[in-house]
């Protein structure tokens, strides 16, 4: 009975539970080699000069002041008149191969006819509609 040992006090079990154990840890210690390597916030900012860091406004409005909405286009139906925007949106829907705006009443009027002057310009101008004469 002195010449064996039980099954959970043998030299080769203990060894293997030894290594199961330094196994389990390897994850961590690799982790924690990894940290340990990369730059702290304060050397990665210290690496990009100052000019040319990003300027970040201190408050940012979500809301658009009323000088902003004035300078934005309004709509051609808005600008024209439905009617008018509508003439403009069928050459549009006529001669441009876009399957989406800009041939909408809702974009502006600049927009809608830069898309009927691209259409106009495809290709073999002969077989174009009439009104590309006018956007030439």
């Amino acid at each position: 009975m002195a010449g064996k040992l039980p099954q959970a006090l043998s030299v080769p079990a203990l060894q293997e539970e030894i290594s199961m154990k330094h196994l389990r840890y390897w994850p961590l210690f690799a982790f924690a080699l990894l940290a340990a390597c990369s730059p702290g916030p304060e050397e990665t900012l210290a690496a990009v000069p100052q000019d040319e860091r990003m300027a970040v406004p201190e408050t940012a409005s979500d809301d658009l002041s009323e000088q902003e909405m004035a300078t934005q286009p309004a709509s051609c139906a808005d600008e024209l008149g439905a009617e008018a925007a509508q003439v403009l949106v069928d050459q549009c829907l006529a001669i441009s191969p876009a399957t989406r705006p800009p041939c909408n009443a809702q974009n502006s009027c600049d927009m809608i006819r830069d898309e009927i002057r691209r259409g106009c310009g495809f290709g073999d101008e002969g077989g174009n509609p009439a009104f590309c004469s006018e956007y030439q």
